[in-house]
């Protein structure tokens, strides 16, 4: 079976190494986003998923424009029997999804029609969900609606961030795409449920933003969670911005809203709407990523102060 793979996030690099590395498949090229323009310096940035095939000497095409006749007429010379599509972070118009015989298939990771959209992995730990998934699904002209050949259920442990759940999801679609395109022929789709679909957005950076009178500490444990690699979860004192990576709830008797509750050698705790998080890995505005006992040392918080 001859794949072309589109992908342009990390998500995609275990799923394109799994097609690459297996016998019963030929991966004849790849097609990914362009290159990004850097913060710093202007330099350029390859996405993940071009790295990744540099390493196998695959053929990379990294159009800005998928309608333009050149772009099709590319995609063609392929001679691809199937798309794979994970990650890739633009819609494929229908003119493409008629060119393989076999149609075009994505990896999601979510269980759908739950969390259709580009930030499924997020809104599960947003939304403190005990189970996620991936879905392996035919790809149609509407978002995250095709019908679905795969599916397996994750259950989200208490330790669980975006890095962990997103590199853990990524492995399992890995396994999901081959078993998919090894029984492609036996397998019969089912349609989704529209009635239960849900739809998730893009993050910005303002969601990262806690309000520690307006969140209880379990939403905002779950924000910090789910910011873990971008933005971030974070707040302000003193005109300085500080980001919180990893937090335990402490429970209260009485709520302190966004008051300094305890500033010791050993725990900085915070007050929320409800309860409290005692903060375990913090990073001050401009400095590196540091442990609590770290911080302690070098920062002073006044208890009984309340975070603006």
């Amino acid at each position: 079976m001859r794949v072309l793979f589109f992908g342009t996030s990390r998500f995609a690099v275990e799923p394109l190494k799994a097609l690459i590395e297996s016998l019963s498949f030929n991966v004849v090229g790849v097609v990914s986003t362009p290159d990004a323009i850097g913060k710093r310096g202007k330099k350029l940035i390859q996405p993940p998923v071009k790295k990744e095939a540099l390493k196998y000497g695959l053929d990379i095409f990294q159009p800005e424009k998928l309608k333009d006749k050149d772009t099709v007429k590319k995609i063609q010379s392929y001679g691809a029997d199937i798309f794979v599509v994970v990650s890739y972070g633009k819609f494929i118009p229908e003119a493409l999804l008629k060119i393989p015989k076999l149609g075009s298939i994505n990896i999601h990771p979510s269980i759908l029609p739950k969390y259709r959209g580009p930030s499924p992995i997020n809104f599960a730990l947003l939304n403190g969900d005990r189970y996620t998934g991936v879905s392996i699904i035919s790809i149609t002209n509407k978002m995250d609606a095709g019908d679905i050949y795969m599916q397996w259920v994750e259950k989200i442990s208490k330790n669980d961030n975006y890095t962990t759940l997103h590199d853990r999801l990524s492995k399992i679609g890995s396994k999901m795409i081959l078993c998919t395109l090894e029984n492609f022929d036996k397998i019969k789709p089912i349609s989704q449920d529209e009635k239960f679909a849900t739809y998730t957005r893009i993050i910005k950076k303002e969601d990262g933003l806690i309000d520690f009178k307006k969140e209880t500490a379990n939403e905002i444990i779950n924000k910090i969670k789910t910011f873990y690699e971008w933005p971030t979860a974070y707040f302000f004192y003193n005109g300085k911005q500080f980001k919180i990576l990893d937090a335990d709830l402490v429970e209260l008797e009485e709520n302190q809203p966004a008051k300094v509750i305890e500033f010791t050698k050993k725990k900085f705790v915070i007050g929320c709407k409800e309860n409290a998080i005692s903060i375990k890995t913090i990073q001050p505005q401009s400095k590196k990523v540091m442990n609590i006992q770290a911080f302690l040392s070098g920062y002073k918080f006044n208890v009984g102060k309340i975070i603006q």
